[in-house]
């Protein structure tokens, strides 16, 4: 009777997964590891890994130098090609289409200025509606008068907040717009607590809600909201403010931020 093979043939190979553990882990540790510690980190055989190292070493993924095992000039390539095709916005475009798909208006992501005076729109999907809220990527509107611009200054620092009101003439837009420096400080105090902002300061008859989108460093790095019509809004206003916060912290677990959501100051 031949031997049994207790190999279970359905199961996926483990070299590859095996491969990016390593990578993981060297990525981690900028000045290598020695292959008893990479070994004990992984629960792996020295003998099974240090064949693994020296494959991986072959194609350039990692160096071995003085006993110590770092990453490699070919996994710094990928790296940087991942960065390239992959960058912000785009390695969030799938919970903005999430949104999008959940709530059915018109949904967008949006960064400050350089100079923090205006938001600028760097992804949006609109709505199929012939009656919506219609924005273009590129397109700039007064961080003050939208629920982005206001997401972001409530979110961002005291000192920044403080040169913004100070320094921005508060022009009506609309009849909601916020003209007055007590009633903006007043409104970030409550986008703070509340981890979103609803606003119809930017165009008569739309309102939107929006959620900051933190960096892995926990730091502000956007906004993510949707807009349409202002009674198709209040209709389900607490649906889409639940929808729009969930978004926000979606985007910023996938960017590495892994703090208490939204980010108490």
């Amino acid at each position: 009777m031949p031997p049994q093979d207790d190999t279970d043939r359905s199961a996926p190979p483990r070299a590859p997964v095996r491969v990016m553990q390593v990578i993981t882990l060297l990525a981690r540790h900028r000045d290598g590891l020695p292959l008893a510690q990479l070994a004990e980190a992984l629960q792996l055989p020295k003998t099974s890994l240090f064949s693994l190292l020296r494959s991986l070493e072959a194609g350039g993924y990692v160096m071995s130098e003085n006993g110590h095992h770092r990453l490699g000039q070919e996994t710094f390539s990928l790296a940087a090609m991942i960065q390239r095709t992959d960058a912000f916005p785009g390695n969030v475009r799938p919970w903005l289409a999430e949104l999008h798909k959940a709530c059915q208006e018109t949904v967008m992501v949006g960064v400050p200025s350089k100079d923090w005076r205006e938001l600028i729109y760097v992804d949006v999907i609109e709505a199929s509606s012939w009656l919506r809220y219609s924005a273009n990527v590129g397109a700039h509107r007064p961080l003050y008068s939208t629920s982005l611009g206001l997401t972001m200054l409530a979110f961002t620092t005291t000192e920044r907040q403080r040169q913004y009101i100070e320094a921005t003439p508060l022009t009506a837009v609309t009849h909601h717009t916020i003209t007055s420096r007590t009633a903006l400080q007043q409104a970030l105090r409550r986008i703070r607590a509340a981890g979103c902002a609803s606003s119809s300061g930017s165009i008569e008859g739309a309102t939107g809600v929006s959620a900051p989108v933190f960096d892995g460093q926990g730091q502000l790095l956007a906004a993510v909201g949707m807009a349409g019509p202002t009674a198709r809004y209040e209709r389900d206003a607490e649906k889409f403010r639940a929808q729009v916060v969930r978004c926000g912290e979606q985007m910023s677990r996938a960017l590495g931020f892994a703090g208490d959501y939204p980010r108490p100051r």
